[in-house]
């Protein structure tokens, strides 16, 4: 699991609580400028000081993969949940939780005196609820969205510190829901320890004197039969190496590649190869 804690709950003592025995990682920059990719984060109340403040948390959490878990909360915090983009009618009450099942809610129930009513957003009623008592609500857009929670549970509880498991499962639950993020590809980095061998040369040559020609069709070029051994250039596999290190793509030779070119003998038999691949006079 990802769960990360803003930088000023990491400061003190309810997230250096959660550090060790969630296994939490801080952020180092303030949470409204540097959001974690996904993953569970979890912030103070204190920390939403106005409606654009809630309004950024929010709108973080809704994506797909992302969860915001609001802790140690304060009347103050929910005027501003009617502000929202998707308005919420959450309030905090006074109640007593009596619990029967083992699990956090348990473990916390002596020390939790408040519930949030509201007939907005979700609540699960073995995660979230003791009877009808509401400790944890949270929203979503929808199934496959992220999610925004608020609870009453005191996490940082000393109660806690032998039960680091039941914890990391109870927040676990908000990523487990918080949707699929779509995952990003990134692109091979070009290698830069790669030196072109003679035969890599030849081929950047005839990309580049070949001008909208493909890897196979060079192969099957006969003026590049006639002039070459295409079985020691093996133009296609090459090809697909050269490409890993940048210094061709799909439209042919890259700045990366012609550079390379340029810099070697071959360059000065460009001009000449050009027009023998374009009009197949050798």
């Amino acid at each position: 699991m990802s769960l990360y804690l803003s930088a000023a709950l990491a400061s003190n003592r309810k997230g250096r609580f959660l550090q060790t025995v969630a296994g939490a990682t801080p952020l180092t920059k303030g949470w409204i400028n540097s959001q974690p990719a996904s993953g569970l984060l979890l912030v103070q109340a204190e920390e939403l000081t106005d409606a654009n403040t809630m309004q950024r948390l929010y709108h973080w959490a809704m994506q797909a993969g992302c969860a915001a878990l609001v802790i140690n909360l304060k009347a103050e915090q929910f005027t501003l949940l009617a502000h929202l983009s998707s308005p919420l009618d959450w309030q905090l009450v006074p109640a007593v939780l009596r619990v029967q099942e083992p699990g956090l809610t348990a473990l916390l129930a002596s020390e939790t005196d408040q519930a949030i009513v509201g007939f907005t957003g979700s609540a699960d009623r073995h995660q979230h609820q003791a009877s009808d008592v509401v400790h944890t609500r949270y929203i979503r857009k929808h199934s496959n969205s992220g999610l925004l929670a608020f609870t009453t549970l005191p996490l940082w509880s000393l109660n806690l510190l032998d039960h680091s498991e039941i914890l990391v499962s109870w927040l676990n639950w908000f990523v487990d829901h918080a949707g699929i993020a779509e995952r990003i590809i990134e692109p091979n980095a070009p290698s830069t320890d790669y030196t072109p061998d003679k035969h890599d040369l030849v081929l950047l040559l005839l990309l580049y004197a070949g001008t909208g020609m493909s890897l196979q069709a060079l192969s099957e070029h006969n003026a590049v039969k006639l002039m070459f051994d295409v079985n020691s250039l093996d133009i296609v596999k090459r090809g697909e190496m050269l490409r890993q290190h940048d210094f061709i793509d799909e439209a042919g030779i890259t700045a990366t590649g012609k550079t390379c070119l340029q810099a070697s003998q071959y360059w000065a038999y460009a001009p000449l190869l050009s027009e023998q691949l374009h009009t197949g006079a050798l």
